[in-house]
């Protein structure tokens, strides 16, 4: 079970093998994101971050079909001079997954609108953060958290 990062009441189940959701219901363990591919006719992708219950040590990454273990992986989201964002991810042999997308719209000017604000806005920029290789414990603790599991908010 994974809670929409982006609906926070909603839960999903993910069929790993396939990538697809199915409404759910009852402890999360981690996070679910559905891309906007609409502006190309697509159906949308599920990109996910989880851990797979209390005794995994294990935390994984999803988009669709593919997975990694977040250990063996290297994360990166960058912002590109036309103002979209590139997330990729990095195995042994270099970029596995390059992830093209607009940068989210803040709506009409916001003053109060910050970095926090940036973060809750792009699930990939959030999940680059939380796999940024200087946050070692920050990984573990994330795993820790979603092997247990937690209540949807």
């Amino acid at each position: 079970m994974l809670q929409d990062y982006d609906r926070h009441g909603r839960v999903w189940s993910l069929e790993t093998a396939t990538g697809l959701l199915t409404p759910g219901s009852g402890r999360c363990h981690g996070f679910v994101h559905l891309t906007d591919a609409s502006r190309r006719g697509d159906a949308p992708v599920a990109a996910a971050l989880y851990a797979e219950g209390g005794d995994t040590t294990t935390l994984w990454l999803q988009y669709g079909p593919r997975w990694w273990d977040c250990s063996s992986v290297a994360v990166r989201q960058a912002s590109e001079p036309d103002g979209n964002r590139l997330f990729t991810v990095f195995g042994a042999r270099g970029p596995e997954l390059e992830l093209r997308y607009p940068a989210p719209d803040p709506g009409p000017f916001d003053a109060t609108y910050d970095w926090i604000d940036t973060v809750a806005d792009d699930f990939f920029l959030w999940a680059a953060e939380r796999l940024a290789d200087d946050a070692e414990d920050a990984r573990r603790a994330l795993t820790e958290h979603f092997g247990a599991g937690f209540l949807p908010a």
